[in-house]
């Protein structure tokens, strides 16, 4: 896999700016540190502005992305909108709700290859979890969209809560037939679709949802190929 620059700014309530830029590997979630030419040194964002409350922001990837995240203490803290350079219309679009730094955190990206049909959808809850849900699409199927940290499924990664925004990315367009990512509950019911938007050919952005989740709920899509 070839390596690039994936870039981002993350966006604090007292108007600080982070650049982030770094060279990742693409098909490897990575750190993605400060940009040396505004920062000196490539810091993890945590060690570069702990208390610094980041309100908006954005992480864009040169030819396919997977998804990118703030972590904090082995969670997922924040969900940061991501991109595809060259289909950006918001270049500091807001967080689901706002995220104070702590020392340690880390922005963790997916940097993918334009062909890579890697599918992703970022979560956010009513208890105010933020969740990320990924699958790599292989010909005819139904794809289960699972956690990025546990592998579990919707249902046992959310049970009793309920989503209120998100957001889903895949390159693979037509070949999904299905509308978006749909939440299903145990009797194989569609309860919520989610958008599958093409990064490569538009920003995605977060939409308000009201789906609740219980277990053995499922979180998926079909492609024809």
């Amino acid at each position: 896999m070839a390596t690039n620059t994936v870039t981002g700014n993350l966006v604090c309530s007292d108007g600080t700016n982070i650049p982030l830029k770094t060279e990742l590997a693409e098909g490897t979630e990575s750190n993605l540190t400060t940009d040396t030419v505004y920062t000196v040194t490539a810091a993890q964002v945590g060690d570069f502005a702990p208390g610094k409350t980041v309100i908006g922001g954005l992480v864009s990837c040169p030819n396919g992305v997977g998804y990118a995240y703030i972590l904090s203490q082995g969670i997922v803290a924040a969900i940061i909108p991501w991109s595809v350079a060259g289909a950006v219309s918001d270049g500091q679009p807001a967080l689901c709700q706002p995220y104070t730094l702590k020392a340690g955190d880390i922005v963790r990206v997916m940097n993918q290859t334009a062909a890579d049909r890697g599918a992703s959808s970022g979560v956010y809850t009513a208890r105010g979890v933020s969740r990320i849900f990924h699958v790599t699409a292989s010909g005819g199927a139904t794809n289960e969209l699972v956690d990025i940290q546990t592998g579990n499924s919707i249902g046992d990664t959310l049970q009793g809560d309920r989503i209120t925004k998100w957001f889903g990315t895949s390159v693979d367009g037509l070949l999904i037939e299905t509308q978006g990512f749909y939440a299903v509950d145990a009797l194989g019911n569609v309860i919520g679709s989610c958008s599958a938007t093409d990064p490569v050919t538009q920003q995605p952005g977060f939409s308000m949802a009201s789906v609740p989740i219980q277990l053995n709920y499922k979180f998926q899509y079909l492609t024809s190929a």
